[in-house]
This record gives structure tokens, C-alpha cells and sequence, in this order.
């Protein structure tokens, strides 16, 4: 197997046609062909069918390319980690992040931020969001990635980029759980108003965590104090407590496990969300580097379809400065937060 030619049925698949990934790869069409005919002859088994002038993988095809895209990837990784030896690191970026979501997201994203910024080097801080401010506040971190409920801060700026709707969950067993298939049409989870669980034992997030922050606006907006019978900073850990049955809770939909038998999730009536953002010091200049990082990130979770873009003037301008396609797509204002 030759490993530059795995890049030619990637590019072949990516664009759907060999005229496209010759363009692509700077080679003619008749050699991609040839290639190719040679390669299905040697395996005895077609990679592409020809419909309507697409080239689309057949199943054998698709285990090909996906065995292809991870070998070529472990080429690009190791030649990377072999070049950042010989190169001495010119800036050290300290980025903050979540035990979850953030440092899997910049695990992701680490590959094309080197190739951009080979003598850059990326350290990862991980806490929770109280930790992940504190080292903003306190400058051992450039920013945090996190989230945030309340923009408005002295001592902060966000760049805001996505919302997330928190849900209510709800063990499968209460008798209010019956009420999570009258969904309507186009409704992920059906609609509650929070006071129909103002009866119930509530699992809360820890103070200073951002969906704590939400839980206290929901609990003050409908005008009861819950009985709180257990608090974690740990999502993982709510939503297990709550599948034990031991009571209610707020979670980010992405912890949301869908089709449990022990757990269901509604939306709030009126629905609410956290804002997904990177959080800087006040009045913190970003460097080119650190932008071109919130970019990745946007283009990390543009095609999340649990997330709602909600990108504020910072946001747009680094999308503007490094999309080869500046505009940006699902950018309509977030329906989220409606009854904020």
C-alpha cells in the first residue's frame, strides 16, 4: 500500500468526481482513473459506483476510505511531532478548558492549529468553570473555554459563539415522566413549566458552575425554593443521580442520553440555554494565534446540530479574518433564552 495514493481516493471522495480530485491533487484525470481501475482490480471489489457522473463509495469503498482518512492522519500526526523537535517554540498559548467537552474539542483541533502555527506551542489547563475564571482572573491561562449565562461582567470579556439548551431531566419512573412522548411535531422533547416539579427533590449543579447559575434564575423566576437534596460540579454525575432516581435535574442537552429507559428530558416553558463561549481577561488583545484557535473551534461545532449559533461581533470578525467562505451559515439569531 502506498500511502500517497490513499490521499487520492480521499480526494476523490471528498469532491465525487475524478476531474474534481485531479484539480484538486495537480494530476490528470486519465492517471487518478488508471489508478483507481488498477487498485479495484487488485481487490476484487468496486470502491465507487458511477451514478449520474458521482463517484460514491460502495460499502467496501467506505471501509477503504475511513482505513485510508486514519493512516493518513497518523502520517500527518507523527510528521508533525518529529518537525515540532527541531523547532523551538515561539509563544506558549495557555488555554483553559472543560474535563469534557473542551479538552476532547482541542485534542481535535490541536492537528490543524500546528500546521498553521508549528512553532506555537498549546497548553491545556482543565477545571470547572469557577477554576477555569479564576485562572483567567488570575492570568496563568491566555482564556478558558466554557460557558457562561450573564455577558455582562467587569471583569471579562466572551466571545460568543454557540447556545446550548439546558433540559430538565426527569427519572423514567415519576408519574410527571408519562408526559414526555406529547411532543409535538418538530419538538425534540416536549414542553414543561418548571413549577408542575415545585413538589419534586432536586439534584443541582454546585454555585459557580454556569448551569447552576441557570438554575437559580429558574428557580426565581418561578417563585419557589427547591428541595435540593444533593449538589455535584460534575454533569456525569447529575445525570446519574438523576437516572438512580433520586431526583429531578437541569442538564446541558449534550449530556442529554436519549432512548434510556431510565431517564426522559423536557425543554423549559420558556426554553433556556447557556451561551458556549471563550471567556478573556477584560480588554484582552487576542493574538493571531488565539484567534485562528476560536476559529477552529467555530468550525469544530458549526455542524453540531445541538448547538444554535449565537456569534457576537468578536466571533464574526475572526470567522471573517480566516473562512475561505466568509459567510457564516446557520448564523440566524438563537430562538433560545426567548423568555430572558
Amino acid at each position: 500500500m502506498n500511502i500517497k495514493t490513499l490521499s487520492y481516493l480521499v480526494a476523490i471522495a471528498e469532491t465525487g468526481t475524478l476531474s474534481g480530485a485531479g484539480k484538486k491533487l495537480g494530476i490528470s484525470q486519465p492517471t487518478l482513473s488508471a489508478f483507481l481501475s488498477n487498485l479495484e482490480c487488485e481487490l476484487g471489489i468496486d470502491l465507487f459506483v458511477r451514478n449520474k457522473k458521482q463517484m460514491i463509495p460502495t460499502p467496501a469503498g467506505r471501509i477503504y476510505l475511513d482505513a485510508s482518512r486514519k493512516i493518513l492522519a497518523v502520517q500527518e500526526q507523527t510528521l508533525q511531532s518529529i518537525h515540532q523537535l527541531s523547532v523551538k517554540p515561539t509563544e506558549t498559548i495557555r488555554i483553559g478548558v472543560t474535563p469534557l467537552r473542551g479538552s476532547a474539542m482541542a485534542a481535535q483541533i490541536f492537528s490543524k492549529f500546528s500546521q498553521r502555527f508549528p512553532t506555537v506551542r498549546l497548553e491545556m489547563r482543565e477545571g470547572y468553570m469557577r477554576d477555569l475564571k479564576e485562572m483567567v482572573r488570575n492570568g496563568s491561562v491566555s482564556c478558558s473555554l466554557g460557558t457562561c449565562f450573564d455577558t455582562e461582567s467587569t471583569e471579562f470579556d466572551y466571545v460568543t459563539l454557540f447556545r446550548e439548551e439546558i433540559v430538565l431531566g426527569v427519572p423514567s419512573f415519576r408519574p410527571l415522566a408519562g408526559r414526555a412522548s406529547e411532543r409535538n411535531a418538530g419538538q425534540r422533547f416536549a414542553s414543561v413549566s418548571i413549577n408542575e416539579f415545585s413538589d419534586s427533590p432536586f439534584i443541582i449543579m454546585s454555585p459557580g458552575s454556569s448551569v447552576r447559575a441557570v438554575s437559580d434564575y429558574i428557580f426565581s423566576q418561578a417563585g419557589f425554593h427547591p428541595t435540593v437534596v444533593f449538589e455535584s460540579g460534575n454533569n456525569i454525575v447529575i445525570r446519574n443521580m438523576i437516572c438512580g432516581g433520586a431526583g429531578v435535574g437541569f442538564l446541558p442537552i449534550s449530556f442529554a442520553i436519549e432512548h434510556s429507559s431510565d431517564i426522559v428530558y423536557f425543554s423549559l416553558s420558556p426554553r433556556i440555554s447557556l451561551d458556549l463561549c471563550v471567556i478573556l481577561r477584560k480588554n484582552h488583545v487576542l493574538s493571531a494565534s488565539e484567534r485562528y484557535f476560536i476559529y477552529l473551534m467555530i468550525c469544530h461545532d458549526l455542524s453540531n446540530p445541538i448547538y444554535t449559533p449565537d456569534f457576537n461581533a468578536i466571533a464574526r470578525s475572526i470567522w471573517e479574518e480566516f473562512a475561505p467562505n466568509p459567510p457564516l451559515e446557520r448564523s440566524q439569531p438563537s430562538p433560545l433564552l426567548t423568555g430572558l
